[in-house]
């Protein structure tokens, strides 16, 4: 009987990897700010990957002094250290990954053909990053359907919206979904929304793919209600008509009256007026859905990898997708569209309200959280000093509402003791009330503390997740945030905030 040792082999052949010796194969990653050489063997690189056996016998890998060389621009340091370490030892380890660079890893092990990965990856994906998912479900529709193998999110995607679609119609991007996949949406029989919704999701959709129209529908002409009516079409005649209640049909079907077919509008206007009226097109059944049977969207992941199903993917291929979302968050305490209120307010406004329409002036890049990479005042001044303006997230122990605050300046533990003015900061509460709170005594915006975070309103002292780890009170900030005291956090976040334009 043979014994294998693995764990031995792969030890020395990261051990291979990391001192760089004999190495005939260079990999220059990333072309941004975190560029990176790895030093490789071509033998290893090869007798593993597929992609690198073609790359070297077709000449994609270029050679120059007996050194194989390859650049990959569009694929982070992060992620193509997952992949190296896998291909040299067979390990590999996502805990505390952000959901984004799995997804990415997702994208990158196909281009490497570690076909072997796919499952596990998606299966991660799925298990551990759901709300992750919900907050990027445009995205994760085009990832998966793009590639064939990917069976594992297309089914769970597929599921999600059969069972939850106001994730899909909900999402901030959702105007930007492919027609095809929409209208495989709307045939679906056994779908959980009722017709009015799909209608006003439809209206919504329609709009958006013709930007030229005016937004008050009261300013259209003819030619623009049938430009509506051009890209709607295909989706009227699977659009229940006859179960839109009367009040529904004229607040919202009649302004649009002219997207219909004249027969069918003179028939549902009699079918709402004329007692006992026969309709002549109600040709489809009622949909399965039971609307009595309340549905946990986060439990469908759970269920779906217990019992491991293989639901028939719905939805067609699409051609293009953007290799990293358009907008998204990293964060376990906000979603997007309170990441897009807090860019609202960066940006000057004051709108306390939150909703999916809100335009995007910024985007969050994760520098620390709490329960990854620690609580305390030393990892975030390492962290996050000198790193521009940046946004602090905090949920504070046994409770639900999440406190914040904007600083436009540098955090500098070398300024410590010391105030830093400032007229653009601000504070909030994103509990049941919003509150936002923009500084009033400017002088004393910002206070530099080698003790941790100080906005002299919200401080988080030493070691955040202890007693006294947070302060609240009442001084430089317009609004009260929450009661005054000491607090322990339940977790942070810290992004820096970088303007798109």
């Amino acid at each position: 009987m043979s014994i294998q040792f693995l764990p031995y082999l792969s030890k020395d052949l990261i051990k291979l990897l990391e001192n760089k010796k004999n190495y005939d194969f260079i990999i220059n990653i990333d072309d941004n700010d975190n560029k990176k050489e790895f030093c490789l063997h071509s033998i290893i690189l090869e007798t593993r990957s597929s992609f690198f056996e073609d790359a070297i016998s077709n000449g994609l890998a270029k050679k120059e002094n007996n050194i194989y060389i390859l650049n990959f621009p569009d694929i982070s340091v992060d992620v193509f250290n997952i992949i190296i370490r896998y291909i040299y030892g067979g390990t590999i380890d996502l805990n505390n990954k952000p959901a984004a660079d799995i997804l990415n890893l997702l994208i990158d092990c196909e281009k490497f053909k570690l076909k072997e990965l796919y499952d596990y990856v998606q299966d991660n994906l799925i298990k551990h990053h759901q709300s992750w998912i919900f907050q990027n479900f445009i995205l994760i529709q085009q990832v998966s359907f793009k590639y064939s193998e990917f069976t594992k999110l297309q089914n769970y995607w597929t599921t999600i919206v059969h069972e939850e679609p106001e994730i899909l119609f909900n999402a901030i991007d959702f105007t930007s979904v492919n027609k095809e996949v929409l209208l495989s949406i709307y045939k679906n029989e056994n779908l959980c929304m009722e017709e009015n919704e799909l209608w006003d999701n439809i209206i919504r959709w329609g709009k958006a793919q013709n930007t030229e129209l005016p937004e008050e529908i009261n300013d259209w002409t003819t030619n623009d209600f049938n430009i509506l009516k051009n890209s709607l079409q295909d989706f009227i005649p699977h659009i229940r008509f006859y179960e839109i209640s009367s009040e529904d049909f004229c607040y919202k079907i009649m302004p649009y009256y002219s997207v219909l077919s004249n027969d069918l509008y003179q028939d549902l206007s009699k079918y709402h007026l004329v007692p006992n009226w026969q309709p002549k097109f109600n040709n489809l059944k009622p949909r399965k859905a039971d609307f009595s049977v309340p549905i946990n969207p986060k439990s469908i992941a759970s269920n779906f990898l217990s019992f491991n199903s293989d639901i028939p993917s719905m939805i067609p291929d699409t051609p293009k997708i953007p290799k990293i979302p358009k907008f998204s968050i990293d964060s376990d305490l906000i979603n997007h569209e309170e990441a897009a209120l807090i860019s609202s307010w960066i940006q000057g406004d004051e709108e306390i309200r939150i909703s999916n329409d809100l335009e995007i002036y910024h985007e969050f890049h994760l520098l620390i959280r709490g329960s990854r990479d620690g609580f305390t005042n030393t990892v975030f001044h390492n962290m996050c000093d000198g790193k521009g303006p940046t946004i602090i997230i905090l949920k504070l122990k046994n409770e639900t509402s999440i406190l914040g605050g904007y600083n436009p300046i540098n955090w500098d533990i070398n300024k410590h003791g010391n105030y830093e003015p400032t007229s653009e900061s601000f504070l909030f509460n994103l509990g049941e009330e919003i509150i936002l709170s923009r500084v009033q005594k400017w002088e004393n915006a910002i206070f530099h503390s080698n003790r941790g975070i100080s906005f002299r309103d919200l401080q988080l002292i030493d070691t955040f997740n202890l007693e006294r780890g947070v302060y609240c009170t009442k001084n430089a900030y317009d609004k009260k945030i929450h009661t005054q005291g000491f607090y322990i956090a339940d977790e942070y976040e810290v992004f820096s905030v970088i303007s798109k334009s």
